[in-house]
């Protein structure tokens, strides 16, 4: 049985890397049958290859295989998202020292342009995804996008490959700094592959160039230091976090228990300035009116495989006789944040790692729009836990490109109920095997809240 480890792991690896590049080079998006039963096949060999292995020779073969699996896309444009186009649009926008949150994409090829005396490529805007909408990208996408503008401003191949050659380097950053976070936290090595072989995040990082794998490496660089003491430099890498995707200013209030009123307040401030100075570039009166509606558009028109909020819908529909996510995007944004607090408040003691992990849970459950690369920080925060909820969750996710078609898209409401019903019955299993934990936490917290209720009620001295 020993013996076949190898073989199996050997043939596994190359079913993964085989169905990676036949996705990524052969087909579309809304080739449905084919794309769902070539990713089940990546999934089982990736799955398979984590069960075998059993050495540290085979980890590192393995994070060979998944370099590897990152590598053979390097030529690739992605077939599963066309958000390079506007990647590649704002870059152009900013060689020619416009500020791309300033003018939406439509206004520019109605005439705007020429007023202005700048070029647009007639091609490049008829296959943006958002012509009506203002860019959401912050300043580290736009610096990334300007210089793969600046290495190639007339190719949109080109400027694909250098957005994803920086995108490949925070990956590999992310693979080192989960194997130096499983070594301090003594937890085995193994672990990091659930995170490193995993195909979609293969196919959503570096395949699609979702910025979600900068972010990731950012966060965990942050929390490297952090557990390192330094936390001024801590602070920094998380300002560039927050720079790249604004999602990680929900994270702020766990680290008050930590760090202490002192620390935290410098911890702040250094998040803030360093942030402010990264903005500083784009800042003007354009700026902050397009993130305010693209947030508004957010919150109150785009909705995707999302889960509370289809209930709440529906909910809407039978009560009200119409789609209510004007009231219930920003009502459920608002339950999220609660949430987030009462969370920071309860919970017990635990890495800094695993509360995030927990925290962008409860965002994913409130959200309106649940894109698959959405779930791959969470797998990134969670992957040296015991937990494996979110790693099914990179299963079951892939299921919502079933909604594309060659004319446009049709969600399928079966297939999100089937993705959310799974996901929350195996992290309800998980939860239940972990129970007798969880309820200890719950009795410490009961018992430190009473303590804190008599020494405020006792009689001054």
């Amino acid at each position: 049985m020993l013996k076949l480890r190898p073989l199996g792991i050997g043939i596994s690896s190359v079913i993964l890397l085989s169905s990676i590049f036949f996705i990524t080079y052969s087909l579309q998006r809304y080739e449905t049958a084919e794309l769902l039963s070539i990713y089940t096949l990546a999934f089982v060999a990736y799955v398979g290859c984590v069960l075998l292995t059993d050495s540290k020779k085979t980890i590192y073969f393995l994070l060979g295989i998944a370099i590897m699996g990152r590598l053979i896309l390097l030529p690739a444009q992605p077939n599963l998202s066309d958000d390079i186009y506007r990647f590649v649009w704002d870059g152009r926008l900013l060689q020619q020292d416009v500020n791309p949150f300033a003018y939406l994409p439509s206004e520019l090829m109605n005439g705007k342009a020429d007023s202005l005396g700048i070029d647009i490529d007639p091609e490049l805007y008829a296959a943006l995804n958002s012509p009506d909408y203002y860019t959401i990208y912050p300043p580290i996408n736009q610096a990334v996008f300007t210089l793969a503008v600046k290495f190639f401003p007339n190719s949109l191949a080109g400027s694909t490959w250098v957005i994803r050659s920086m995108l490949l380097l925070a990956e590999l950053g992310t693979l080192w700094l989960l194997l130096q976070l499983a070594k301090q936290y003594h937890i085995p090595q193994k672990q990091v592959l659930w995170y490193t072989l995993n195909p979609l995040v293969i196919l959503e990082m570096t395949g699609n160039l979702h910025f979600e794998a900068l972010m990731i490496f950012f966060l965990l660089a942050s929390i490297y230091l952090l557990e390192k003491k330094k936390w001024i430099t801590s602070a920094l890498l998380f300002a560039l976090a927050v720079c790249t995707k604004l999602l990680p200013l929900m994270f702020l209030p766990l680290y008050l228990r930590r760090l202490g009123w002192q620390k935290v307040l410098l911890f702040y401030t250094v998040i803030g300035v360093a942030t402010l100075l990264l903005f500083l570039p784009l800042l003007s009166s354009e700026l902050i009116a397009g993130l305010q509606g693209s947030i508004g558009l957010y919150f109150q028109k785009f909705e995707f495989n999302a889960s509370l909020y289809y209930i709440v819908r529906e909910i809407g529909y039978y009560r009200k006789g119409y789609n209510i996510i004007q009231t219930a995007g920003s009502q459920l944004a608002i339950t999220a944040f609660l949430l987030i607090m009462l969370y920071t408040v309860l919970e017990r003691k635990q890495r800094i790692m695993d509360s995030f992990g927990w925290v962008w849970l409860i965002y994913l459950l409130f959200a309106l729009t649940v894109h698959p690369w959405y779930v791959l920080p969470l797998l990134a925060l969670t992957v040296l836990t015991p937990y494996r909820y979110a790693m099914v969750w990179t299963y079951f996710i892939f299921l919502t490109y079933a909604g594309y078609t060659i004319n446009g898209f049709q969600e399928n409401l079966w297939l999100v109920s089937l993705e959310y019903s799974v996901v929350i019955v195996w992290l309800g299993y998980e939860l239940y095997q972990r129970r007798h934990q969880h309820l200890q936490a719950i009795a410490n917290t009961t018992e430190l809240f009473r303590l804190f209720t008599r020494k405020n009620n006792s009689p001054q001295q």
